[in-house]
């Protein structure tokens, strides 16, 4: 059971019938590459099969996700050379490449790997030119630990707040969907149909196994456990809500050097002692705080481009008061000015919030998402 911001979307579906999961995982690679993808021909190795609005990055099967993620085929070190692929990622300000593949898999598909690394670029052309290089591995239709995809996806974080960054598997379509929509759980707090459905409208066939669409609920589902950060009274007679249960939690939803910094003290805590000497001593406001306030605006205006894509494609209903509508009102299709609607208003609140307590949570909505 986990909080879900709305109740209305419909559970994601896998793109791959069972059969043909199956049958995936049944045929030899070589042979995988042949019928599937086309072998050397493979449409996702040029940009041959593709429009130039599919094409973000000349040369390449991409696609905006967000203002700051490009999901995208792999490069290959000819079409890095071929369409000036490093010039086009100073262009677009893109400073970080994550790499989702294994070394050495779809050998078969377009050029040869590169010897040294394993993939059909490598990755030092990008190092060399100042953009950070990434590698998670995950199993190709498949997923990795809980663990690694956390990692995966706090490197993303970080990473976005350095600049744009590509993403990519062997088509940008399963593994990369999988971590950006991860991602957009991880920030915006939103459920994961609703992290799979937009990143599905943005990056059309994206995350198409069951068994991704399943680690993404369960990477939602472990997060939701971690934002229980306050003690509530109902735990008085059970296990203690100590110091420590919170620095670990919080600990789970940190990264960088913030995670550094406030790995012995609440993030909470530091913010408002820090505000607080500012006030006494009458300085301005500390940069720590200022950076929190523009992290949180630019995430509500994420938020917001989410919501309208959504509602724009009918997976959410329209609010009647759209002017007054926030993020927070997702959960609710009521008029302000209907029956319950403080109820529905202080839901919206509990929903809004980045943290809850026990008590929050059993006012909040649930529901389990089932396959």
């Amino acid at each position: 059971m986990m909080p879900t911001l709305t109740s209305h979307l419909p559970v994601p579906r896998p793109s791959y019938t069972q059969a043909r999961e199956n049958l995936v995982r049944a045929i030899p690679p070589k042979l995988l590459c042949l019928l599937a993808c086309g072998g050397i021909d493979c449409r996702y190795e040029g940009p041959e099969c593709w429009k130039l609005n599919q094409q973000v990055i000349r040369g390449l099967f991409s696609s905006w996700v967000t203002d700051d993620i490009i999901a995208m085929a792999r490069p290959s070190n000819r079409l890095i050379e071929k369409y000036n692929i490093i010039e086009q990622f100073r262009r677009l300000n893109v400073k970080s490449i994550i790499n989702m593949q294994l070394p050495g898999e779809h050998a078969h598909c377009g050029p040869a790997l590169d010897p040294e690394s394993g993939f059909t670029y490598s990755p030092q052309i990008f190092m060399e030119n100042d953009i950070y290089f990434y590698n998670f591995g995950m199993p190709d239709f498949g997923v990795s630990s809980l663990g690694r995809l956390i990692d995966g996806v706090k490197v993303l974080a970080f990473a976005v707040r350095e600049g744009r960054v590509a993403i990519h598997c062997h088509a940008g379509l399963g593994r990369t969907g999988v971590l950006i929509a991860c991602y957009l759980i991880y920030t915006l707090r939103i459920s994961p149909s609703e992290a799979v459905h937009y990143v599905r409208i943005k990056r059309p066939r994206s995350i198409q196994t069951r068994s991704q669409i399943s680690q993404v609920f369960d990477f939602a589902r472990l997060l939701g456990t971690q934002l229980v950060q306050y003690p509530d009274l109902s735990l008085r007679h059970g296990t203690p809500f100590t110091l420590q249960h919170y620095l670990n939690r919080q600990a789970l939803l940190l990264h960088g050097q913030e995670a550094r910094t406030l790995r012995h003290t609440p993030k909470v805590v530091y913010l408002l002692c820090m505000r607080l000497t500012c006030l006494a001593l009458g300085l301005p406001a500390p940069p720590e705080v200022i950076a929190e306030l523009d992290r949180r605006s630019a995430l509500k205006t994420l938020s917001r481009t989410v919501r309208e894509t959504l509602v724009a494609k009918q997976y959410l209903p329209l609010m009647r008061d759209s002017h007054k509508s926030s993020w927070g009102d997702s959960g609710s299709i009521s008029s302000w000015d209907e029956p319950l609607g403080f109820l529905e208003r202080k839901r919206d609140v509990l929903l809004d919030k980045r943290s809850y307590s026990d008590s929050d949570l059993s006012k909040i909505i649930v529901k389990e998402a089932q396959f």
